[in-house]
């Protein structure tokens, strides 16, 4: 899909207002492409589609392989998520045996065919006149989506020193891995950086070692499994982060997906000491719970206000009262079995934030930026030293940027540094899938990283436990 044509995505007309079919694609994934100034398409023939697997979401982008042009976009949720919520579950169940390993497989293949047959079913809707036979497939994903995809027994994650199971591009039929419609297509899947750095990192890397041009770069794919990359010069190196879901919603109470009813951003109205908590609900109705965007704005919001304090403890009403909370929003804190809770929205439409999603977020914020800090270190510069800090997927597209520093999820970094790019994961499986001379480069790319395992580093423990503590400068 083009830019220059102001077109919805999901039903094609130029005067869409959000159709039903917009609001599946915006869930939580980027639509529109935007490939670095320096990359080239090289023309193929046919259709072909580029995937994001993620252990929440599945992104599809179908693609005029000879023009190089997006056609059509479609996210889904991933149906493994019965295995658990996060990877580390996945790979758990995935390795028990070959019955949940074969089951998952299929849940994944069928899903992904599901979505390459609802794509292309709209353009035949479109009158597209092209050929239209799908000729190729490039998959990216975190390593244990991958392996779990091609069938593969995620034993090297399972245990240290936490390897990956496969190292090369893999190509196959789609008939090969258990695709129907898809079956004649070439699936190319990814590989690896390393360990839990997976084809999702090396594709992210595909997008900013383009832009960044020999400077010092981070990329942050923030996501249930978060992958940290740093370029200085000619040094590469990537860690992984163990953030969780609640970034993405999940271990959260009234946690959600970016989807039509979550509460994606948390702001204060009016004047002290008349001022109270206003929300935006995705889609404009009611809020039925909150996603990552938002839960960052609140938590930013309350630990400014004095609700929580530096180490995330949520005041009671009487507390937050001396701590000189404002009385609109003190009266917001209720007591439930000597358990205080937040009301963020109305009593007709509640939704609170409990004690036990900000410890969840503290976690999850403190593993990104342990790792982010390591990674400096190893490199040997400092945060003050970063050209630009590219924030990747939807989480990192969405959030705000002061809510973001208010709560320690960023460095020390000038906000003018910090760059929302999208869904650089799918952008980068797209290059591979255009460019052949992308798609051989990066094995000996991914060779080049120096893979850090914040487990195994010494520091991690006692920078991980110093950064769940709020920064005492707002």
């Amino acid at each position: 899909m083009e830019n220059k044509v102001n077109r919805c995505p999901g039903c094609k007309r130029t005067n869409c207002s959000n159709c039903g079919i917009f609001q599946k694609l915006n869930t939580n994934k980027q639509i529109r492409v935007n490939f670095p100034e320096s990359f080239s398409p090289q023309p193929g023939r046919g259709l072909g589609i580029s995937f994001d697997v993620g252990t929440t979401t599945l992104a599809g982008m179908l693609w005029d392989l000879e023009k190089g042009k997006l056609l059509d976009a479609e996210t889904r949720s991933n149906p493994q998520a019965a295995f658990g919520a996060d990877v580390v579950s996945r790979i758990q169940a995935a390795a028990e045996g070959s019955d949940k390993l074969e089951k998952m497989q299929t849940l994944i293949i069928e899903k992904l065919d599901e979505l390459a047959v609802m794509m292309v079913e709209r353009l035949a809707r479109a009158e597209y006149t092209e050929e239209k036979d799908i000729r190729k497939v490039t998959i990216a994903g975190n390593t244990a989506m991958c392996e779990i995809l091609m069938g593969i027994r995620p034993e090297g994650l399972f245990r240290a020193p936490f390897t990956p199971d496969y190292k090369e591009i893999v190509c196959k039929e789609g008939r090969e891995l258990g695709f129907s419609f898809l079956k004649d297509a070439e699936v190319v899947v990814l590989p690896p950086i390393g360990g839990y750095v997976g084809a999702d990192a090396l594709a992210v890397y595909c997008y900013v070692n383009q832009k960044a041009k020999g400077g010092k770069t981070l990329a942050v794919d923030i996501g249930t499994n978060g992958e940290i990359l740093l370029l200085c010069g000619e040094q590469r190196y990537a860690c992984s982060a163990a953030a969780g879901p609640a970034l993405e919603g999940g271990a959260v109470r009234q946690g959600m997906r970016a989807a039509k009813g979550a509460v994606d951003m948390v702001s204060l109205n009016g004047r002290f000491p008349m001022q109270d908590i206003v929300c935006r609900v995705i889609g404009g109705g009611k809020p039925a719970g909150i996603c990552g965007s938002g839960l960052v704005d609140a938590a930013a919001l309350l630990y400014k206000i004095g609700v929580l304090d530096q180490t995330g403890y949520m005041r009671s009403g009487k507390e937050a009262k001396e701590a000189g909370v404002p009385d609109r929003i003190g009266r917001r804190i209720e007591t439930i079995d000597g358990t205080a809770r937040f009301l963020l929205t109305d009593q007709a439409n509640p939704v609170y934030l409990y004690p036990s999603d900000v410890r969840q977020f503290q976690l999850s914020i403190s593993a990104i930026r342990t790792g982010i800090e390591l990674l400096l270190e190893k490199a040997g510069i400092q945060a003050k030293d970063l050209d630009e800090v590219y924030l990747a997927g939807a989480f990192g597209c969405y959030i705000s940027i002061e809510s973001g520093k208010a709560i320690g999820l960023f460095p020390e970094v000038p906000v003018e540094k910090i760059v929302q790019a999208g869904n650089l994961a799918g952008t980068g499986a797209a290059m591979a899938l255009l460019s052949e001379e992308t798609l051989q480069s990066l094995t000996e790319e991914r060779e080049s990283f120096v893979h850090v395992e914040l487990a195994q580093e010494n520091a991690f423990r006692e920078r991980f436990l110093e950064h769940m503590n709020f920064p005492l400068k707002f």
